[in-house]
């Protein structure tokens, strides 16, 4: 059963990974995956959360910023833990023989692959958003979502990294968010941007 499972992971990387590859979508993948960065995300993040929401900024910024480091390190433990090789690597017989070919469109990435850590942290960030200011959920989940799979496309994850990265990201948030606004609720949470 497992075997059945990893078999399916790689046809739908390979699927995404070649299936969709174009010159054009090679830059909006490119753009979409440094939305997992946690250096743009807190910049932005912290910008746009000091323009628009100042009164609420430093216990907002605080809890977001716990938010995705909760997720972050539970996915540091499980990268660790399961040591899941990146396609490339795991791919690497099968690309030799010409029997499978993987779009690389950034630099390889040789670390532990499961569960995608820029895919928890743009899934941790967006639950935190949505959490907080709950006009923009639908937007911030379209975002992440397309993040997620910008990850498959540029050939450095698998989509069970990035499923389970993403659930790991949005459930961790919402606990923080959760807890850190009941028992620090000064200012208004749900301020409409």
């Amino acid at each position: 059963m497992l075997e059945d499972i990893i078999a399916l992971d790689k046809s739908i990387f390979l699927a995404i990974n070649n299936g969709l590859s174009s010159p054009l979508f090679d830059v909006i993948m490119i753009i979409f995956s440094w939305f997992g960065s946690g250096y743009v995300l807190a910049g932005l993040i912290g910008l746009g959360l000091y323009i628009f929401d100042r009164e609420n900024f430093r216990r907002n910024f605080t809890i977001g910023i716990i938010a995705v480091l909760a997720g972050g390190i539970f996915v540091h433990i499980l990268k660790e833990t399961v040591a899941r090789p990146r396609p490339l690597e795991d791919m690497a017989d099968l690309i030799l023989a010409n029997r499978v070919h993987i779009n690389i469109v950034l630099e390889p990435l040789r670390h532990s692959s499961f569960p995608s850590g820029d895919t928890q942290t743009v899934f941790g960030a967006a639950m935190f958003l949505a959490y907080t200011y709950r006009k923009y959920i639908t937007f911030l989940f379209v975002v992440a979502f397309i993040t997620g799979i910008s990850r498959i496309y540029i050939g450095v994850h698998y989509p069970s990294d990035v499923v389970v990265g993403g659930v790991i990201g949005a459930l961790a948030s919402f606990v923080v968010c959760y807890f850190g606004y009941r028992y620090f609720p000064t200012g208004n949470r749900k301020k409409e941007l």
